[in-house]
Parts: structure tokens; C-alpha cells; sequence
């Protein structure tokens, strides 16, 4: 990994330039997929914060589960530039025009929102260079940000509204400082340390881990006798307490309104979620490192990381400020009730750049090896070997991504439902809307809620997060069974039917609800995920010959 670099500056450029261009590319690729329908529940929960930001007006979102603060500040200032953008040409006359016509079509909100995640996607890969670079020269760091460039999971977390990707970018902006740090650095990246954690926690608080580099940077001083062990904690000491201040100003109300904090919290503190339960540690861990790990890698790039590490380990800076916090994520995530895909996201850029280290190891090793038109095909084939199912996975994975289970259903649903019909959904099924139906759905102890009312505006948000309360899921069966009789429908587009079947052992009574709904009706359609062409949970269409509560019913709009 200390050869001399063997491109020249002209060459590096161009080569950099080819990856962050297959980057943008692969992650603008089907990018809005589900739209108007929004196929993941949490974009439409940080666009609500958003939104409130900008029709209180209030500073406060409401909403600290992840605490999310950036995220959906981010959210609040993009909606008000579409706004703006739009009233200047003519779209909207005024802020109810442009608030009407996101409930209706929330794209105007949810693709710039996408196209925002994509650029710090982006980011994330540019800063995984510096740091590759800085710790293992540029021919590493260009390997590394090949590898993440196409990475599957991070292509798929870059065109979704969420905390995860601009969490990465502050992260690695807190390694870079403690990298400083290790070196001598001054006060300025002391500061701007604290000041990248506290936006790292107020982003997603699982990231306050990235702490650990700044500890390992002290360590690593104190090891080299630079630093007192009693000065180096007083140092750390301070720029924990510095942080946490930064947090704190970033996102104030999580002090100022706390039981807010503490409800969000209790509701992401679930010891089971459907299609997300998790087993003992060691069960946890094969799953990740055979599941989000490896598709993030493909199985070349893992070999290449795994040889990658062990060279890594051996050098005191990567060890301190580039593998330690990832290794306590992969252990905070294993000893966790619930698994998901998604926590393995911060783990992408150090795995990118062991990979890289190892290809480099790896070419250097058969350098001296083999004749020059050898090496030649070994080079390439190892790059195709690590490329090219990538890149293939992550076009499989948009064209997944955009032949969704549920816009098969609401295509169904557009041919055959009959105009004037009362239907259940579960999912945020805005592609509906244009119908000549009316829609409930199914909120917790709401019961079943009036959709076109709720985005009217005759139902309060604050309404439906009450009537939620801590549930992890809203559907029809986890609704008040006290409340059925308020879904008088005559039709139902069940989304989640089929995950609680699959997990009705762990699920016992939500599946019963649905085995007592279906009782009542006809099933006329359903479609199922089929690998590699379609994605999304299986749906359900149910027809009832007379409303759920005997007649065909209608659920009047829950007032304040």
C-alpha cells in the first residue's frame, strides 16, 4: 500500500471523474419509483416534519425518533425553494395552492428531497477519498471509491428519504478531523470534530459511536507518548461535553420538548417489528455478514475487504480512526432486538476502502510476478470481477425498486374497481387518488380514517401520531379491535396481510384480524415479489359484497 503511485495526476483525475460519474448515474436511475405512491412509510414521516416546520412556522419538528433534526430541516428548506420556484413561474398562487398540491402528488416534495440524499451520497464517496487517501495513498482510495461507487446497498440508500446517508457524510468528516488530531492537529479540528458528532447525533443517534475515532486519535497520541493519559482525557472529556452542546443548539427542542423525545423513543424501542425481528447476537451477525454485507461488496470485493482489514489493522492510524467505529456499529447492531438492511450503510465506506487496500495489495503482488500482458488481464479481470455484478445488482435492484408490488395492485385497481367504491388501504397510495373512490385507512385507535379528509386537512397529524400511539405499524391489524366497525368499505387493498401471515407465530392476534377480515370478503387479486423483476410486500385485493360493518358505510371526518 506504500508503492509509489503509478498514475499520473491527468490519469487519477480522470479516473475519479469516471467514478463519481457512474455514481451520479446509477443513483439517478429510476429515482422516482412509486411515484405519487410512496413506497416507504418513513419519507412521508420526515416530509410531515417538514411540513410543520413551515406551517406553524416553528422550529420545532415534532417528531425525534431518529432525532432526525438535519434531515428534516433539510426537508423544510427544499420545500420552501420548490415553493418558491414554483410560485415565480406560475404553479402555485400561494403557500395553500402549493400545500393542496403536495397531498395530492407529493413528488414536488419527495423527488427533491431523493435528489438531495443523492448529493450527499456523493459527498459520502468524496470524503471516503480523502480519508482512503490520507491513510493509504490515492491508488487505495481509488480502488475504495470504485468499490462504494457501485455498491448496491449504498445506491439503494441514496435515493431514499432518510437520516442514514447524511449521517455517513458527517461520520467520516468526524474521522477526518480525528485523523488531524492523531497528527497534531490544532483546535480548529478539535472543534469541528465536536461540531461534525453533534450533527452526526442529531442525525441518527445510533452515530454518536463516531466518537470513538476521536478517542482513538487521543489513544494513539498517548501511545506515542505525544499526550498525557490524564490530558488526553480531559480532552476527550471536553470534546464530548462540546458535542453534545453542538447538538443541543442544532436541535434544541429535544431538551425543550422531551416528552416528545421520550415517546419517540419508547416507539422505536420495539422488542419485535414484521420482517425485521432479530435473533440472539451470533444469529444477528451472520445475517448481516451474509446478508447487507456481502450484497454491498459481491463476493470478490468481500474477499478483497476481508485480506483488506487485516492489512488495515496493522497500521495504527486506520486502526484508531477508520476501523474502530465501525466495529463498534457492527457489534451495537448485533446485540440489537431488530435487524435491518440499513444499518449496515455506515459500515460501507470503511469496507470500501479495505477492499481497496486489498485489490491494491493484490496487483502489487502480482506485479512482480507475471509478464506484462498478464498482468494486464489480471488487472482487468479483476476489476471486472468486482464491478460488473455490482453494477448489474444495482440495475436490478431500480428495476425492483420500479415494478412494485403496489402499483401492480393500484394499476388492478384503476381497471376494475367501480367508481363511487369505499376502499381500505394500507399503504400511502397517492397513485389512487385520481379514482372516483373514496378511502380509508386504518390508524391505530383513529380506527379507520377519511384519507381525502386527513389531507384536506380536516384531520390534525397530531391526531393520527395520538391515535398511533407506539405502534411500529399502522395497518388493520394493529388498529383498536374496538374500532372495525368504523372501516365500512367495499373493497381492500391489503398490504401487509401476507407479512403477518408469513409471521403469524410472532404475530398471533394482528394475524387473526386479517383472517377475520378475509373471512367476509372475496380475494379477487393478489400479486406477489418476484426476485429480480418485481419488489415490494405481497397485495392483497378483497372485495365485500356489503361494507365491513354489515353495510356500506361512511366514516365522517375526524374533527378537532
Amino acid at each position: 500500500m506504500d508503492t509509489a503511485e503509478r498514475l499520473s495526476p491527468r490519469a487519477r483525475m480522470l479516473a475519479l471523474g469516471l467514478v463519481f460519474l457512474v455514481a451520479l448515474l446509477l443513483r439517478l436511475n429510476g429515482i422516482a419509483y412509486g411515484l405519487p405512491a410512496l413506497n416507504d412509510p418513513d419519507e412521508l414521516m420526515f416530509e410531515m416534519g417538514a411540513v410543520r416546520l413551515l406551517s406553524g412556522p416553528t422550529l420545532n419538528p415534532g417528531w425525534f425518533g431518529h432525532p432526525a433534526t438535519t434531515t428534516i430541516y433539510l426537508l423544510a428548506v427544499l420545500n420552501a425553494l420548490v415553493f418558491a420556484g414554483g410560485w415565480a413561474l406560475g404553479y402555485w398562487t400561494g403557500p395553500e395552492a402549493f400545500a393542496k398540491t403536495i397531498y395530492v402528488d407529493p413528488s414536488w416534495a419527495i423527488l427533491p428531497g431523493r435528489l438531495a440524499m443523492v448529493a450527499f451520497a456523493l459527498w459520502s464517496i468524496w470524503l471516503t477519498w480523502r480519508l482512503a487517501r490520507e491513510l493509504a495513498g490515492e491508488r487505495v482510495a481509488l480502488a475504495a471509491v470504485a468499490v462504494l461507487a457501485v455498491s448496491p446497498l449504498h445506491v439503494t440508500y441514496s435515493q431514499i428519504i432518510r437520516s442514514d446517508m447524511m449521517a455517513v457524510c458527517f461520520m467520516l468528516l468526524v474521522a477526518l478531523a480525528a485523523l488531524r488530531i492523531a497528527r497534531g492537529g490544532g483546535r480548529r479540528d478539535f472543534v469541528l470534530g465536536a461540531l461534525w458528532l453533534g450533527l452526526a447525533i442529531v442525525t441518527k443517534w445510533p452515530f454518536a459511536v463516531a466518537g470513538a475515532a476521536v478517542a482513538g486519535a487521543y489513544a494513539l497520541r498517548v501511545s506515542r507518548g505525544e499526550e498525557s493519559r490524564g490530558g488526553a482525557l480531559r480532552k476527550l472529556a471536553a470534546f464530548g461535553l462540546l458535542a453534545g452542546a453542538f447538538g443541543l443548539l442544532i436541535s434544541p427542542f429535544i431538551v425543550l420538548d422531551y416528552p416528545v423525545l421520550l415517546r419517540n423513543l419508547q416507539g422505536e424501542a420495539q422488542p419485535h417489528h414484521l420482517g425485521a425481528t432479530g435473533g440472539s447476537p451470533l444469529a444477528n451477525a451472520w445475517w448481516y455478514l451474509s446478508g447487507p454485507i456481502l450484497s454491498s461488496l459481491g463476493l470478490a470485493g468481500a474477499l478483497a475487504a476481508a485480506w483488506g482489514l487485516g492489512l488495515l489493522a496493522r497500521r495504527h492510524e486506520a486502526l484508531a480512526v477508520l476501523l474502530t467505529v465501525p466495529a463498534l456499529f457492527f457489534v451495537l447492531f448485533c446485540f440489537q432486538r431488530l435487524i435491518w438492511e440499513r444499518w449496515a450503510v455506515p459500515l460501507t465506506p470503511a469496507l470500501a476502502i479495505a477492499a481497496g487496500a486489498g485489490l491494491v495489495w493484490l496487483l502489487d503482488f502480482v506485479r512482480g510476478r507475471l509478464s506484462a500482458s498478464l498482468r494486464t488481464a489480471t488487472m482487468t479481470l479483476l476489476g471486472l470481477a468486482v464491478i460488473v455484478p455490482q453494477v448489474s445488482q444495482a440495475l436490478t435492484d431500480a428495476r425492483v425498486r420500479n415494478n412494485d408490488t403496489r402499483q401492480r395492485a393500484a394499476a388492478w385497481a384503476l381497471a376494475h374497481i367501480p367508481g363511487g367504491s369505499t376502499i381500505l388501504v394500507e399503504h400511502f397510495a397517492f397513485d389512487l387518488l385520481q379514482g372516483p373512490w373514496q378511502f380509508r385507512f386504518p390508524v391505530g385507535d383513529a380506527g379507520c380514517v377519511d384519507v381525502r379528509g386527513l389531507l384536506g386537512g380536516k384531520t390534525q397529524y397530531s391526531q393520527i401520531q395520538q391515535a398511533r400511539d407506539q405502534r411500529s405499524n399502522v395497518d388493520y391489524g394493529t388498529m383498536n379491535p374496538g374500532m372495525r366497525g368504523t372501516c365500512g368499505v367495499d373493497w381492500a387493498v391489503l398490504t401487509q396481510y401476507g407479512r403477518y401471515r408469513a409471521e403469524r407465530a410472532t404475530f398471533p392476534r394482528e394475524y387473526a384480524a386479517y383472517a377475520d377480515l378475509l373471512s367476509r370478503g372475496t380475494v379477487v387479486a393478489s400479486f406477489a415479489p418476484e426476485p429480480g423483476r418485481s419488489g415490494g410486500p405481497p397485495v392483497t385485493i378483497v372485495r365485500f359484497e356489503r361494507g365491513l360493518d354489515g353495510q356500506p358505510g361512511f366514516l365522517p371526518a375526524i374533527q378537532e
